[in-house]
């Protein structure tokens, strides 16, 4: 009897120990776990370009208005409405109406961008968490924020200087009257970003 149970011991050891040693077998080593291969990078930023991927036209000016400015308090509303009018009046004396400005986002990271008459071709990243976008021309990165409104609707806004800096480049105003008084109505506001409203 002692012997049996000697036995019934013995083979129930060697069976917990084969069990334990396939369960460690089976688990995955840390570098397995948390390997990111160049495919796992490249579909998170197709799905993430997915979300403004297309066409966008022109529709109207944004304007955007950070905390710090004195704008960015009770009267933000209604100073942010009343300079997207001046800006509109601008746009439309510039030709922006007209030239209806178009970007185009695709899944692979580039992007194409219909400025008064002149096509500019580049790519992009987006980071949705931040509302950030960074499009480079040459090597040169433009930074803007862009808000998503909706699955049809989008609102890209720079940093004035670099809005001036981006018409300028793109249009043969440089030394026009609409784009002084541009530069002056942006001087007149720290703190302001403006840019362009945007349907699909």
């Amino acid at each position: 009897m002692r012997r049996i149970a000697t036995i019934l011991c013995a083979m129930l050891l060697l069976a917990s120990c084969a069990a334990k040693k396939n369960a460690a077998s089976d688990r995955l080593h840390p570098d397995q776990v948390f390997t990111i291969t160049e495919d796992d990078i490249a579909r998170e930023t197709r799905q993430i370009n997915g979300l403004i991927q297309g066409e966008w036209t022109y529709k109207g000016p944004s304007v955007d208005v950070s905390g710090r400015n004195l704008l960015a308090g009770i009267g933000k509303p209604i100073a942010k409405g009343k300079l997207k009018k001046k800006i509109k009046e601008a746009f439309k004396k510039i030709g922006l109406d007209k030239a209806r400005p178009q970007f185009t986002f695709n899944v692979d990271g580039t992007c194409a961008i219909k400025l008064l008459g002149k096509s500019i071709k580049g790519t992009y990243n987006y980071n949705p968490d931040l509302d950030k976008l960074s499009i480079k021309w040459h090597g040169v990165p433009v930074n803007a924020r862009l808000k998503r409104d909706g699955k049809k609707k989008l609102h890209i806004t720079f940093d004035a200087d670099k809005l001036l800096s981006l018409l300028s480049l793109a249009s043969n105003f440089s030394d026009s009257s609409a784009i002084k008084a541009l530069t002056m109505l942006m001087d007149n506001y720290e703190d302001v970003m403006v840019g362009f409203e945007l349907k699909k």
